[in-house]
């Protein structure tokens, strides 16, 4: 069954909402954006007068997958939930009696994927003993269904409706003849350009989106910019894209495979820009996640670090005699051949192995200098495009 819009998700939870909140609700699914503005909804909707508990539940190890070392878990096989002893939660606790001066309790778990591993079971053993009026909200961008009591309490909670998965927009129509004006995420752009009086016409809501990018909250951000340029006018015509000329933040990712062309390829400005990008927009991982601060670093160097070796091989080759036309096959290159080519007529064996010689300082530094990443690689930028000096090159050298 198809994931429903995130849209009409988030309309059936208002509705649920404005109920009353039931004893359990799970907000899950890949969407940052959406399940924060569903968290957001269900807080409104607690009542004042009861005590609302936040638990952060992101640092948690799950029982099975990585392990749990606490005490109540101690001797509990990887089958916890399948006949297993459920272990004990206190946020489950607190449900069972009102806190100490309220008359019931809420309680939001954030980053909750194993702490649903974890408790599923515990979970299914409470849900009827809560308390009238208390409630728990679960934030978890994917439930594990492995086990036999999640996966009945994920087909009891569907059946319930108290079960929201809210996915991406899509941004093309799933008959690929139809325009991208007729896609999910550029008529929400239009209906919240409308919402908060700057309508736009189709044609530059496709526009924001090509400019600014597919992510809800930049180009929320980016409708406000325009609201605070041309003010907030519910009568005024839909804005054309010639109105937004000159207007719209251009968005720009990129990864560490651009950066290490651009380098190669002697384009500092693109080099440049690639790096500012990585850092402040992060990198997009298959499943379309940002990769960590701390891994993108070690990965761009690592990407730099193949490239150059390769590069380095191949030119030691070419200056020993082999034919250029040879060389992707000799050194393992099968991708952008003519490109490769290219590189190893440009830089010399001098360069390239300067080049090692600065990512292994930068390396090194990323482990002991406890400077931020993005000064370490612009430093990096310095010494291959200005021969700025690297520092310790002496230690390396062959």
């Amino acid at each position: 069954m198809a994931v429903p819009n995130p849209v009409q998700e988030l309309t059936r939870l208002d509705k649920l909402a404005r109920r009353g909140l039931p004893p359990l609700v799970v907000v899950t699914g890949p969407s940052d954006f959406f399940r924060q503005k569903a968290i957001e909804r269900l807080l409104q909707a607690v009542p004042e007068d009861v005590e609302l508990r936040t638990v952060d539940a992101g640092e948690l190890r799950a029982v099975g997958g990585g392990g749990g070392d606490d005490d109540d878990d101690e001797g509990q096989s990887d089958d916890a939930g399948d006949g297993a002893a459920a272990p004990t939660c206190p946020e489950l606790q607190d449900l069972r009696g009102g806190g100490l001066f309220a008359r019931a309790t809420i309680v939001v778990v954030r980053r909750g994927a194993n702490w649903w591993t974890r408790f599923a079971p515990a979970l299914v053993e409470t849900l009827p003993r809560i308390q009238p009026g208390s409630s728990l909200i679960l934030d978890a961008p994917k439930l594990d269904k492995r086990k036999k009591v999640a996966a009945g309490l994920v087909k009891q909670l569907a059946a319930e409706g108290v079960l929201f998965e809210l996915r991406d927009l899509y941004d093309l129509p799933f008959d690929r003849s139809r325009s991208p004006l007729e896609g999910e995420l550029c008529k929400w752009l239009v209906g919240v350009g409308k919402q908060r009086g700057v309508a736009l016409q189709p044609e530059s809501a496709w526009l924001m989106v090509e400019q600014v990018g597919k992510a809800p909250a930049e180009l929320l951000a980016e409708l406000q910019r325009l609201q605070d340029q041309l003010g907030e006018d519910p009568t005024r015509p839909p804005l054309a894209p010639r109105d937004l000329a000159g207007r719209l933040t251009c968005s720009f990712e990129s990864t560490p495979f651009e950066l290490a062309s651009a380098v190669l390829s002697d384009d500092r400005r693109a080099a440049e820009r690639s790096a500012a990008a990585m850092f402040t927009r992060s990198v997009r991982q298959k499943d379309g996640r940002a990769m960590d601060q701390g891994g993108l670093l070690p990965f761009t160097t690592s990407v730099l670090f193949d490239r150059l070796a390769s590069l380095h091989d191949a030119r030691v080759l070419l200056d020993g005699g082999v034919s250029l036309r040879d060389l992707p096959g000799k050194v393992g290159v099968y991708q952008f051949v003519d490109q490769f080519q290219d590189q190893v007529r440009r830089h010399d064996q001098a360069r390239l192995r300067r080049g090692l010689l600065a990512l292994h300082a930068c390396q090194r530094a990323s482990r002991t200098s406890g400077e931020e990443s993005s000064m370490l690689l612009t430093r990096f930028l310095q010494q291959w495009f200005d021969g700025a000096p690297v520092p310790g090159a002496e230690e390396f050298e062959l």
